[in-house]
């Protein structure tokens, strides 16, 4: 593309940013939110020199004009309204239906070119949760606007569909709560037979965090006005707890219950008439929701989508590699993915038997624990422990030095376990095959050298190796994921297992949650992907933010309202033995310390924002 001879206009390649962020410096307008969407930027060259760029934030059919910049000793030459009209003419070439943008000097100049002032209110919740509309550009920007196309009916009746939010778990059901406490519809989709189904299936498990933690405010308040009596905040529930005196209370009250489907197990999600590609229309048309339910398919359609449907039944496999081991899956009836109640309903399958337990995190260690109790209660119970590393002080913390004193009093707990000789310890074990020797199996890997390895006469397995998301049900999405721990882009840096622990995840909240498919969210743990650090009541927090963002209030949406200790809690307790293991403790879901952000003012530019 050319707009004279002299110069070459074409689209911004990473190598780009330098010179573009030295030109926007140059001009006076913000970096924020330029580099994140710099593939969309139109740059026109003279040579090697950068003489004008245009960007753009595009949000479904919507897109945000941005970061019209010319070269000083350029200006007044045309370049500016050539590299314009070239965006506009890409824009409407590729089906968007309107531009808005935010200036403080050059409102003529886009009147000129069909622009017009709007009252901010009057711009898409997408496009006003950009930099731009949220500090970037002074307030006293004149926001406009050009309609690139002739709107339809589809997008308002749309607008008159029901929110849908897969998964009765804590988090979407805090979802809904929030959802109903601002008179938006909204039903709930739950592949189970009960709300909460997940936390049933490791409901004999105590958790770290007290009540205080795990109860969500909307919940609360429309329980309290039914009469529900909350327990005592510092009490340590079980997982069924949770459930069997929160969540089904809730669900089952008369304004409620209607709203609550479940047997309905979301098989696939996709656009009324719109594959991935299609981009034309594409933010006008409704979800639809492909549901399985009894013996048949149906479909549901659906203005936004809340995917709170968490990782809990995509356990990671035992392969080192994250692969199923060779054999992995023809030895399924021997192995239990998570935290078994081996002291209780399935004490019959381990007592007696000799055990593997393959994981070093807190679900491993509650295993590990049980199962040493098991062994002093049933004769001929043995247990053994494979770690991939060899890093043992890692694993069981910094005991009475470790910034967590009750995560340091669990791991000495586990210590103590370790070095009494009650367990084989296999340290540097990497699975990489399962094979059956007559009734048992031998359990294949490699040493920290490389060489082979196995773990014989093993009757049961269990695989605390944590979860993974189920993406198959959102690929006709567009969706935006951190690229190894699987969770939204924006939040993958904030949550990173190999940076962060608890406490040291800052807020956030809808901007986070959100993907380019416009009103898709992923809440709750799925949105962590891969990483261990989730607590429920961050998942509260993220149902707040995301109900008050598509409901229209960005100011509630962007506010911070969870209060946690500085130390953080955590999910999952080592075992019942509360005189060692006190509340405040991390376990495989930890708590971020959620405090309140700070707005830096940003230097009103003297150029156009857009």
């Amino acid at each position: 593309m050319s707009v004279d001879a002299s110069l070459t206009v074409r689209f911004a390649r990473a190598a780009d940013w330098p010179a573009v962020a030295e030109l926007l410096e140059r001009t006076g307008l913000p970096l924020e939110g330029a580099r994140e969407h710099l593939s969309t930027f139109l740059l026109a060259w003279r040579g090697d020199a950068l003489i004008a760029c245009v960007g753009a934030e595009i949000y479904g059919a919507d897109a945000l004009l941005r970061s019209v910049a010319v070269a000083p000793h350029a200006q007044r030459t045309g370049v500016g309204s050539a590299i314009v009209a070239q965006a506009l003419a890409i824009a409407r070439s590729r089906g968007l239906r309107s531009l808005y943008l935010l200036t403080a000097s050059a409102a003529p100049f886009f009147e000129r070119l069909g622009f017009r002032s709007i009252d901010a209110q009057d711009v898409p919740v997408a496009v006003r949760a950009s930099a731009e509309f949220n500090g970037a550009c002074p307030s006293c920007a004149t926001v406009m606007h050009l309609a690139l196309r002739g709107g339809d009916e589809s997008h308002a009746l749309a607008e008159r569909l029901p929110i849908a939010v897969i998964g009765a778990g804590p988090v979407g059901l805090a979802a809904l709560a929030h959802l109903l406490e601002r008179g938006l519809d909204a039903i709930v989709l739950e592949a189970a037979t009960s709300v909460g189904a997940n936390l049933l299936d490791y409901g004999h498990v105590q958790l770290f965090s007290p009540w205080r933690y795990n109860v969500d405010a909307a919940i609360e308040r429309r329980l309290t006005a039914a009469g529900w009596v909350a327990p005592p905040g510092d009490e340590l529930p079980l997982a069924r707890d949770i459930v069997e005196r929160y969540l089904r209370p809730y669900a089952q009250l008369p304004d409620v219950a209607p709203h609550v489907q479940l047997r309905r197990r979301v098989v696939s999600i996709t656009r009324e008439g719109f594959d991935k590609v299609k981009t034309d229309g594409r933010e006008r048309a409704p979800f639809v929701i492909r549901v399985a339910h009894a013996d048949r398919v149906e479909e549901v359609r659906a203005r936004a989508v809340i995917d709170a449907s968490g990782t809990w039944t995509q356990p990671n496999p035992l392969g080192a590699g994250g692969l199923p081991a060779i054999g992995e899956e023809q030895a399924r009836d021997r192995i239990a993915y998570g935290i078994p109640d081996v002291l209780g309903a399935e004490r019959e399958r381990y007592a007696g038997r000799r055990v593997l337990v393959v994981g070093s995190g807190h679900s491993a260690a509650n295993a590990l624990l049980a199962l040493a109790e098991l062994a002093r209660e049933a004769s001929g119970t043995s247990v053994v422990w494979a770690v991939r590393g060899d890093n043992f002080a890692r694993i069981f913390g910094g005991g009475a030095t470790d910034a967590l004193p009750a995560r340091g009093a669990l791991g000495t707990r586990l210590k103590r376990l370790q070095e009494s000789g009650t367990l084989e310890v296999v340290r540097g074990f990497r699975t990489t095959a399962l094979s059956r020797e007559g009734d048992r199996l031998t359990v294949h890997g490699l040493d920290p050298r490389g060489e082979p390895i196995a773990i014989e006469s093993v009757d049961r397995i269990i695989a605390a190796t944590g979860q993974r998301p189920d993406l198959s049900m959102t690929s006709e999405l567009r969706l935006k994921l951190d690229p190894w721990l699987e969770s939204t882009e924006a939040l993958g840096p904030l949550i990173d297992p190999n940076v962060h622990s608890c406490g040291t995840v800052r807020p956030h909240g809808h901007r986070e949650l959100a993907h380019p498919e416009p009103g898709f969210y992923t809440i709750g743990v799925k949105s962590y992907g891969r990483a261990p650090t989730f607590l429920m009541a961050t998942g509260d927090e993220q149902a707040r933010s995301v109900a008050a963002a598509l409901a229209g209030d960005l100011e509630a949406a962007d506010r911070v309202e969870l209060d946690l200790p500085e130390t953080g809690v955590c999910g999952v307790s080592f075992a019942a033995d509360e005189a060692e293991a006190p509340a405040a403790a991390c376990g495989p879901s930890c708590a971020p310390v959620r405090k309140p952000s700070v707005r830096i003012p940003v230097k009103a530019a003297t150029a156009c924002c857009g």
